[in-house]
């Protein structure tokens, strides 16, 4: 679904004025956009809008990935390369097989870590802010691929 044009000022607004992490927040919204809208395609069945869909949320994975600081990022670095690698594959899995209870999974995960860049972000917003479902304010982010069909252990990455 195209964007309209006060939706893309509107976006484009935020983009400027975004922390790094907040830059990060709006690729998560990128990303569960697209795969909400993939979402839609399985119960419209209109399986070009799917490729479309998934063709953009590829695109913002690889813009996520290619954020990421492999060399100075330590841990957490490679964690992410690993969560979005699986995240990719889950995506192309679900496609393949139609199956949007896949999907439904892979938005969950992107939620979770979305949620926890709000926390990272928190310090950096201003007056009136309330983050969805904020975790405690000493854990960033934690995930369990297991869920995903990739056997990796929770990790906790704390500001």
């Amino acid at each position: 679904m195209k964007k309209s044009k006060t939706e893309l000022t509107y976006l484009r607004a935020a983009a400027q004025n975004a922390t790094e992490a907040g830059l990060v927040i709006i690729l998560h919204d990128l990303l569960i956009h697209d795969l909400e809208q993939v979402m839609a395609a399985f119960a419209d069945r209109d399986v070009e809008k799917r490729a479309t869909e998934i063709k953009h949320a590829f695109l913002v994975l690889q813009q996520l990935e290619g954020s990421l600081d492999m060399e100075n990022g330590g841990e957490a670095a490679k964690h992410f390369s690993a969560f979005y690698g699986a995240l990719r594959s889950m995506i192309f899995e679900a496609h393949l097989k139609a199956s949007p209870e896949i999907l439904k999974k892979q938005i969950e995960l992107v939620v979770d870590v979305r949620q926890a860049w709000q926390q990272v972000d928190k310090p950096n917003l201003g007056p009136g802010y309330s983050a969805v479902a904020a975790a405690p304010s000493s854990q960033v982010a934690e995930f369990s691929m297991a869920g995903a069909g990739t056997e990796v252990s929770a990790n906790t990455w704390t500001a």
